[in-house]
């Protein structure tokens, strides 16, 4: 019974836990060239010449302070709970190993390996004849970023190369100023991440009346009596049921939940994610402005070796696809910063009914392998597209959000002049002084 309940929850959400093949299941049968040929703009010949990826890491193992304090949680519960209460929770042992903390696990591989296949297969044309110097791998100086690349490149390489011409010699760049740097803004540190007031609505909710509703019908379900668990533990028991069912197919973690309770608990989730990587406060998305700088200065120079190559000359010599591995806290305020799922009325803990709705649902748009895709095309003239006379091009770009097109802020369709989107960004492309920005201030000024 309890297996069976497990496995319906593939189709529920864990909020940032949320391994990505929940969300989307995935077909590797992809269109070749899918995104290489962009066909919908009239009069034009367009052809994709740069991509630039972020990517979420895969999904990954719980921190070994979640695994102990879920052993604790476990020994309360069998001090209080009767062994026929629920057999299975009562008998539930520890599977996570000590040496496991926060690793990626073999479901976080293949969400990789499988998302680097599509992606070299949706732009076949532009990858397949590139050298390996002509593609950028950035990760984080967190293991599981570096292994979740690892996992994407043998995909990559699979879609866009024979066996024989795969390049064994993979190599990655740690750059935590582009991938963590969450951790090295000391404003944002400092006011948001470790300063209690900034979560006072995730806390609200923590305290609130659902979370005591869904505490109370555990207590139901397993026949306890007393204060066995605080709001932390229940949000934890949450969690637990999805990295089980993740790791193993199973948990009995799940058994004591309902998709009320499920509802409620990722909603707990999102607030915490909007604190931490949202919309809640200005810095959180401010500090992101070096990776949209950096992401925006590679499409500028891949446009300016176009444009100042010779007719008679090979274009090259520029990167052709950027790769970058990093975290929720990465992804998150690359969202916020660029305008994407931004709800009206922010999530708070006194609105939750009327946030069935909010575009704001972290495992949609954030789970483990969440990815951003900007493409860079070329666009020329019909009838100059098998010519090489024509002076300059227009540059159109195209963001594909988790592997769908998803408009840019700003633009009336999805493909959207170059320029255009350029100019709307260009405060935090061109002018993003992170060490001024992320100076330490006094905390009254922050919130």
């Amino acid at each position: 019974m309890i297996t069976s309940l497990c496995l319906s929850l593939k189709s529920k959400h864990f909020s940032g836990k949320t391994p990505y093949s929940w969300v989307y299941p995935v077909d590797d049968d992809v269109k070749e060239d899918e995104w290489y040929n962009m066909e919908n703009l009239q009069g034009m010949a367009c052809n994709a010449v740069h991509a630039s990826a972020l990517i979420r890491h895969g999904a990954r193992f719980p921190g070994l302070e979640d695994v102990n304090h879920l052993i604790d949680i476990h020994q309360r519960l069998i001090n209080a709970m009767e062994p026929d209460a629920n057999p299975k929770l009562y008998e539930w042992k520890n599977r996570f190993p000590s040496n496991n903390n926060k690793a990626l696990h073999h479901l976080g591989e293949e969400e990789q390996e499988g998302l680097g296949r599509r992606i070299g297969r949706r732009l076949h044309t532009l990858f397949v004849d590139e050298d390996i110097t002509d593609f950028r791998f950035i990760v984080s100086s967190m293991q599981r970023t570096k292994e979740s690349a690892s996992a994407f490149y043998e995909g990559f390489t699979s879609a866009i190369h024979t066996e024989e011409d795969i390049n064994d010699e993979f190599d990655s760049e740690v750059n935590d100023e582009l991938m963590r740097f969450f951790a090295l803004c000391a404003k944002y540190v400092y006011s948001v991440d470790q300063n209690k007031t900034a979560y006072k609505e995730y806390n609200d909710f923590l305290a609130g009346s659902d979370i005591k509703t869904v505490t109370t019908k555990i207590y139901e379900k397993l026949g306890l009596k007393g204060e066995i668990l605080a709001p932390a533990d229940v949000r934890l028991i949450y969690l637990a049921c999805g990295y089980e069912t993740a790791a193993f197919q199973s948990s009995p973690w799940c058994s004591v939940l309902d998709d009320d309770d499920m509802e409620i608990l990722e909603y707990l989730g999102d607030i915490r994610h909007s604190i931490k990587n949202g919309y809640a406060h200005n810095i959180t998305w401010q500090q992101s402005c070096p990776l949209l700088s950096e992401i925006f200065f590679g499409f500028d120079e891949t446009i300016v070796e176009i444009e100042s190559t010779d007719e008679d000359e090979e274009v090259g010599g520029f990167i052709v696809g950027q790769f970058a591995f990093g975290h929720a806290e990465t992804l998150g305020p690359l969202y916020a910063l660029l305008g994407l799922f931004n709800d009206s009325v922010p999530i708070r803990a006194d609105n939750k009914i009327h946030q069935n709705d909010r575009l704001f649902r972290v495992s949609k748009i954030m789970p483990f392998s969440a990815n951003a895709v900007f493409v860079l095309y070329e666009c020329v003239p019909e009838e100059f597209k098998d010519h090489d006379e024509v002076e300059s091009a227009d540059y159109y770009l195209q963001l594909f959000v988790n592997e769908k097109p998803h408009l840019i802020p700003g633009c009336k369709e999805m493909h959207c002049p170059y320029t255009e989107v350029r100019e709307h960004y260009s405060n935090f492309i061109d002018r993003c002084d992170f060490k001024q920005l992320c100076k330490k201030s006094p905390l009254k000024d922050e919130l």
